[in-house]
């Protein structure tokens, strides 16, 4: 499995905006289907095509990407200056590369650190354990 880009916000909302959704329903009252979202975890890239840190280091959430991806881990990326109302939504991005974890329906942690892979790795490497 590969990252998969993310290019409008209807796309964004069926994706990602799920997590979000899930995270304010008190889990007593979600349904089966919302249940079955808690053992997926998601981790989503805001990039901006000027940025070099975001150059930078998409190599290495692509390969950690394709070390951890499977039917319960996925990986995105969006642009967030394109999709600014994206970007607003989860917390009014404006620094770029900024990183979200989101696991069993909600939003664990955002992360801003530039270029530093061994950062990321350690990132993504905390939400992928069982």
């Amino acid at each position: 499995m590969s990252v998969k880009q993310i290019t409008s916000h209807s796309q964004f909302m069926s994706v990602v905006g799920t997590f979000i959704a899930i995270s304010m329903i008190p889990a007593a009252h979600r349904s089966h289907n919302q249940m079955m979202e808690e053992g997926k975890t998601a981790f989503v890239d805001f990039v901006s095509e000027r940025c070099p840190y975001c150059k930078a280091i998409d190599p290495t959430f692509h390969e950690l990407a394709s070390k951890f991806s499977s039917d319960k881990i996925e990986f995105y990326t969006i642009d967030g200056e394109k999709l600014d109302d994206v970007s607003f939504e989860v917390g009014g991005i404006t620094n770029y590369p900024t990183f979200i974890a989101f696991k069993d329906g909600n939003k664990m942690e955002e992360s801003t650190f530039g270029a530093d892979r061994e950062r990321l790795q350690k990132f993504v490497e905390k939400y992928c354990s069982p």
